[in-house]
């Protein structure tokens, strides 16, 4: 296999095989295409990566609110019960209230 930029020694200069220009700008073209696409395709999948990504977080997002206002619900429903049960009304119907000591005499002192 013959170099081509080896072709044949007179002395100490080396004479290279000329190529023709037309041949030369072609395999450039050629060469900027290719890294063009190369370029093209590398940053399409960076972006639809990005994208998926962030369309993921935002509806994880949107599932959190979801859930959170579904726990506050639940959270406001628990308070309302147990205010309901602590309620003097609730205490006076149920038989507690009548096993209850009564306080005696109140003693009041005077400043």
């Amino acid at each position: 296999m013959v170099d081509e930029t080896f072709n044949r020694r007179f002395g100490s200069k080396i004479i290279r095989k000329r190529t023709p220009l037309s041949q030369e700008v072609r395999k450039t073209i050629v060469a900027l295409l290719f890294g063009l696409i190369l370029i093209t395709v590398v940053l399409s999948i960076v972006f639809l990566l990005n994208t998926s990504n962030s369309a993921q977080k935002g509806y994880v997002h949107s599932q959190l609110i979801l859930q959170n206002e579904e726990l506050e619900n639940i959270n406001k429903e628990l308070r309302m019960k147990v205010l309901k049960a602590k309620s003097m009304f609730r205490l006076e119907e149920s038989d507690k209230i009548y096993n209850m000591e009564k306080p005696e005499d109140p003693a009041y002192i005077a400043p």
